[in-house]
């Protein structure tokens, strides 16, 4: 299928294995120049040599090993990936437990996580899009942000803070080819 995406930057986080994985497979095989992001260095380097081999000739692929939570992280990623045409934000779940048991630690490092990153990148992308009238970014969130489930709290709390802003502020992208979804 040709989705009209060839030659499209794409930074797609949390990338190694999973649904980032799953993105970034999609994406190469449309022939977009597809910049892998994780923590570990040898599932990324596997990942990034799977997509060189289900990619079209000439298709960049690039991985950088970061803490996408972290601004070191951000900072490496976006100097790998200045200008993305696709975002991928995804980040692992926070664990589940009672909300009894979670300290106020618990809970910055899930919003840090789950919805403050997402934003952070979205910040930092969203006005080369609007510039360039193209723009799709796309954030991995969780079912649970239509259902919660009680012992994902930390989960649920943050996803649906994510959601929640993406809903404003895709109403005001779109006039501009720039869209924003959150896959369930």
């Amino acid at each position: 299928m040709d989705l009209g995406i060839a030659g499209k930057q794409a930074l797609v986080c949390a990338a190694s294995k999973g649904l980032g994985r799953g993105c970034a497979l999609a994406l190469a095989k449309e022939g977009v120049h597809v910049t892998i992001v994780a923590r570990g260095r040898e599932a990324l380097e596997a990942t990034a040599a799977e997509l060189g081999k289900v990619s079209p000739q000439g298709t960049a692929i690039r991985f950088v090993a970061a803490d996408i939570t972290t601004p070191e992280g951000r900072a490496a990623a976006l100097a790998a990936c200045p200008q993305p045409d696709i975002l991928v934000n995804n980040a692992g779940g926070p664990p589940p437990g009672d909300f009894r048991n979670w300290s106020r630690e618990d809970w910055i490092a899930a919003l840090d996580a789950n919805m403050l990153t997402p934003i952070e990148l979205i910040k930092a992308t969203v006005d080369g899009m609007i510039a360039r009238r193209f723009g799709r970014i796309v954030n991995i969130t969780s079912g649970a942000v239509k259902a919660p489930i009680d012992v994902l709290g930390l989960s649920n709390g943050a996803r649906s803070g994510l959601t929640g802003f993406v809903a404003g502020l895709a109403r005001k992208t779109v006039q501009h080819n720039v869209t924003i979804n959150n896959l369930l």
